[in-house]
């Protein structure tokens, strides 16, 4: 009888084990930046003003991340540009910046 419980516990351990390793890290995608939905809105007139912001914004929001340079994706009329960020603790993601030469944008969002 000490041997059939025994054989259950270990059984079940061993199950809730393997669900234990299953859980992922899936960061929100309402969090600002981690979809093309929530991109972070940034107004730039150059290249060169895109990267000052994107770093300084990442230096606020994702503080000790390493940053891969940005790469930009044109969606339809708009154009972003996307970060991938890595941690040494942390599963690495995408950040997504929404791109506009101006303020006068149909969206009613601040921008960054």
């Amino acid at each position: 009888m000490k041997t059939i419980r025994d054989l259950a516990i270990t059984v079940t351990l061993l199950g809730v084990a393997t669900l234990a390793g299953a859980q992922v890290n899936i960061p929100n995608p309402q969090d600002p930046g981690n979809s093309h939905f929530s991109a972070v809105r940034i107004v730039a007139t150059s290249d060169m003003m895109v990267d000052r912001t994107i770093r300084r914004w990442l230096r606020s929001h994702y503080p000790g991340w390493n940053a891969e340079p940005h790469e930009f994706q044109e969606l339809g009329p708009e154009r972003y540009a996307v970060v991938y960020i890595t941690h040494p603790d942390n599963a690495g993601r995408r950040i997504y910046f929404r791109i506009q030469q101006s303020h006068a944008d149909p969206d009613d969002g601040p921008a960054f």
